[in-house]
């Protein structure tokens, strides 16, 4: 098949950047795959954090775009429209995520959709974002009303989705679990080894990674460790460039007389270092209040790290209790406590870790694949029947 996949790559940091990446790497191995990319992705200003450039020594995942354009440009989203012509692409897939690329989007979906025949898959890794209102849901129901098929990953989701464009679309909407993250390994990285390296002396760590925003719940870990610290000597790592203010979190650490068992590495982690924290961490928490997915758990997967998770969206398809992690209820520091507390007094770490092992397959990107073609597969057999006058009973 001929494929065209617009979205980010190196030297754009970030999860959506690596997912693309890893897409097009797997589609390229079967399919003629014309990829598209940023020169610029957002402007300065309105990135919240330091920027959106990846400063990690390590590429791990390069995938050269076949072209690059200006996405700030609106022009630009014009222009790529002829290559993709030129490409005669059968399906034509844009991640969608966030609000921001709501107009770009527009303009782009508006020209190739006037010129061409071609197929527009949206890949949702939100279809509602975190901070969400209103007019963000109004204008991306209709943006997303423009596609003509979607990949979601969660049936949560695809509820979500279908609640916006009707449930006369619903055949149109696909379920394909987000696949896991095991680019970043590969060192095979001991425990102790890995706690040396970060300096962290304690027989328990747990991690927190990824950017810390407000819906990721870190405050609600934060306030139970307290209880986790009556049982034995844990600390928390907290790996991720903060987005906000994080003061309140230095703060609640010293109001809770926390500051020997927490450790704050305020920074985008890059490539190169991920694995040493997953590597050191026995457990891995999640206690986002909202979400739809989470990366850092297909991560966290990858590494073969159980996760404690805030029971909310789709993380409760991914998450099997007490099998591969724990699912608790949003905003409860006493359960994620409780949850900390069962994983080592009942010493469930080895039997999680061979549950996760086992589940690897559900979460694969050779399944991603093949959603994408059975999507490819039922649009050309309706352009056939099309074209032919036929029509099935």
């Amino acid at each position: 098949m001929k494929l065209t996949v617009v979205g980010p790559t190196h030297p754009f940091r970030g999860g959506i950047s690596h997912y693309t990446s890893l897409l097009v790497r797997t589609l390229r191995r079967h399919h003629k795959v014309q990829f598209l990319s940023y020169s610029r992705q957002y402007p300065a200003w309105l990135y919240p954090g330091n920027n959106d450039r990846d400063p990690s020594a390590e590429l791990v995942i390069r995938e050269i775009p076949d072209r690059t354009f200006d996405a700030l440009n609106p022009w630009s989203w014009r222009e790529i429209v002829q290559p993709i012509r030129e490409h005669q692409s059968e399906l034509v897939i844009l991640p969608w995520s966030v609000f921001y690329w709501a107009p770009f989007y527009a303009i782009f979906l508006q020209r190739l959709k006037r010129l061409s025949r071609q197929a527009v898959v949206f890949l949702c890794h939100n279809v509602v974002e975190h901070e969400s209102s209103w007019l963000k849901s109004s204008v991306s129901r209709r943006i997303l009303s423009l596609g003509d098929r979607f990949i979601v990953h969660s049936r949560w989701d695809k509820a979500n989705l279908v609640h916006w464009l009707g449930d006369n679309r619903s055949d149109q909407v696909f379920v394909n679990p987000h696949p896991l993250y095991e680019h970043l390994g590969g060192k095979s990285l001991r425990k102790a080894e890995a706690r040396k390296e970060l300096g962290v002396n304690s027989e328990r760590v747990l991690l927190f990674f990824g950017f810390v925003r407000e819906y990721k719940g870190l405050r609600y870990l934060l306030e139970g460790m307290p209880q986790i610290l009556s049982c034995g000597r844990t600390h928390l790592i907290v790996a991720g460039e903060v987005w906000g203010d994080g003061r309140p979190y230095l703060d609640l650490v010293r109001r809770l007389d926390l500051q020997e068992h927490v450790t704050f590495v305020s920074q985008y982690i890059p490539n190169e270092r991920v694995e040493c924290y997953f590597a050191a961490a026995d457990l891995v928490v999640v206690p986002y209040v909202t979400a739809t997915q989470s990366g850092v758990v297909q991560l966290a997967f990858g590494f073969a790290k159980p996760v404690i998770v805030g029971k909310v969206g789709g993380l409760t398809e991914v998450v099997e209790h007490l099998k591969t992690g724990y699912l608790v209820p949003p905003r409860d520091s006493k359960a994620i406590a409780e949850a900390v507390l069962d994983f080592y007094e009942n010493r469930r770490e080895q039997a999680m870790i061979e549950n996760i092992t086992q589940s690897r397959w559900r979460f694969s990107w050779d399944a991603m694949a093949d959603t994408i073609e059975g999507i490819a597969r039922g649009l050309r057999e309706r352009i056939i029947l099309a074209d032919t006058g036929c029509s099935r009973a």
